[in-house]
């Protein structure tokens, strides 16, 4: 775009039309009617965004019917030969059928490859895997319920520019060396997908990816048959800042992973812009099963193509207190013996100043030591405790090496102790790596400039 054009142009505001004013101590555009706002980057992104499959259903439509949920409100797709007991999202009987109203023509879609079947056997795994599940929940009554849906997803193509700012280490168990870290990245990511349905939890949606989307067909309604279909009902306007925050979070991960010159490297931000946007609208496979369990709604979700299944499972009460019960004994025990020598120093100090009174004022002092010395060592851990990941051991001083090792002991303990709620809580696992989607045929560009900031030794005062 020439200069000419940049000034030429001028955004408007995507809600009501307005004229847009930007705000300098914001960083953002503002609607002088509606009161909107707006980052550039998600301006630029909008710009880019084309409207699909509006319009209002005709012939191409008449053998297929909608049927909506008088419960929750969600709406799917089937065949005219297809029908529905109950609802795949709150397991409600309460449905209605009814003729569409708008256009059902995705671009392409991925046909269903895990059946039935193996899904049943691929949910009833990943349950055997949460160790606090309730013993009942592989009842058939729940595993039954289980339905495929073709979910509604944007395929999304960008040449991203990226600049990320973050702090780098380069360290030893004597010194550290602090940097700020900038970096510009020139990346192509190729068909991410983002949900379009309402009803699908999104975490849920991205834990099962990726998909191979190398197996894309253009969409055809035979594939529909026997299986529930969703028309989108968030357009990708809608999806704008999920969009940019992912993509934010695919230039951290890249920057992070770019950087292998620091013992640690930790990324605070990342501002993108998304050039060359293409969107795809797609329909994936996906195995649901919705139970109740305790008056709550849960899902696990199996990637139909792939048979990558997660999902959220109920917590067995009993189970997870024993385990951190257990948990907090073992703390006990690993840190009785500090306590325990101090109080038997305590009570043996007492005694030896009865039998010794000549010598009562040493052992005072040397009481008085002993508690000097515990009682920092007790601060870093409750320090440690609260702080949870903090990585600045401030300056450097002769027990530096001790410090760091009790630090990194308890923070040891504290991981041990998210790992055993993240398995009783069974939250959705990671999400994909930014080079899932990596476009091979981009010629990536990464630039970095580091700035010192300061250097730590036990031998030199901090300087910067």
């Amino acid at each position: 775009m020439s200069i000419n054009e940049n000034l030429g142009h001028s955004n408007k505001c995507p809600a009501c039309g307005g004229n847009l004013i930007f705000d300098a101590q914001e960083q953002v555009l503002t609607c002088s009617f509606c009161g909107g706002a707006f980052r550039p980057e998600k301006l630029e992104l909008l710009s880019q965004i084309v409207s699909l499959d509006q319009e209002a259903a005709d012939e191409n439509e008449e053998d297929k019917h909608e049927i909506v949920c008088n419960s929750c409100g969600a709406n799917i797709i089937a065949d005219n030969n297809t029908s529905a007991t109950f609802c795949a999202f709150c397991g409600s009987p309460s449905l209605v059928t009814q003729r569409l109203t708008k256009q059902f023509r995705p671009d392409y879609v991925i046909p269903f490859k895990i059946t039935r079947e193996q899904a049943l056997e691929k949910i009833k795994e990943f349950a055997k895997n949460g160790k606090y599940a309730p013993h009942h929940f592989f009842n058939d009554n729940n595993i039954k319920k289980i339905t495929g849906i073709y979910v509604p997803f944007w395929l999304m193509d960008a040449e991203c520019k990226m600049h990320t700012h973050g702090v780098g280490y380069r360290e030893d168990l004597k010194s550290s060396d602090k940097y700020t870290v900038v970096s510009d990245i020139d990346i192509g990511v190729k068909n991410v997908p983002f949900d379009g349905a309402v009803n699908m939890k999104d975490d849920l949606m991205e834990s099962i990816e990726p998909y191979d989307c190398s197996e894309l067909k253009p969409f055809n309604a035979s594939y529909l048959q026997g299986f529930y279909a969703q028309r989108y009902d968030l357009s990708v306007d809608k999806l704008s800042d999920r969009i940019i925050y992912r993509l934010q979070r695919y230039g951290k991960e890249a920057a992070t992973t770019s950087l292998k010159s620091y013992e640690r490297f930790h990324c605070d931000s990342c501002t993108v812009k998304p050039e060359d946007l293409e969107q795809k609208y797609a329909l994936f496979p996906v195995w649901l099963l919705t139970y109740e369990y305790g008056g709550i709604n849960y899902q696990i979700a199996v990637n139909a193509q792939t048979g990558k299944t997660d999902g959220h499972l109920p917590v067995d009460k009993v189970k997870k207190n024993a385990r951190l019960a257990w948990y907090h004994f073992t703390n006990l025990m690993i840190f009785s013996p500090l306590w325990g020598g101090l109080i038997a120093l305590i009570v043996w100090a007492q005694w030896w100043a009865r039998n010794n009174p000549d010598m009562a004022a040493a052992v005072n002092i040397i009481l008085a030591l002993s508690c000097a010395f515990a009682l920092p060592v007790v601060v870093v851990a409750i320090t440690t405790l609260k702080t949870q990941g903090d990585d600045d051991f401030g300056r450097y001083n002769l027990l530096n090496p001790v410090i760091r090792a009790f630090k990194s002991f308890v923070r040891k303990r504290i991981n041990l102790k998210s790992e055993i709620l993240a398995q009783t809580d069974m939250m959705v696992g990671a999400k994909p790596a930014f080079d899932e989607y990596y476009d091979p045929e981009f010629k990536t560009q990464i630039s970095h400039e580091e700035i010192f900031m300061c250097h730590e030794s036990i031998f030199d005062a901090q300087r910067s």
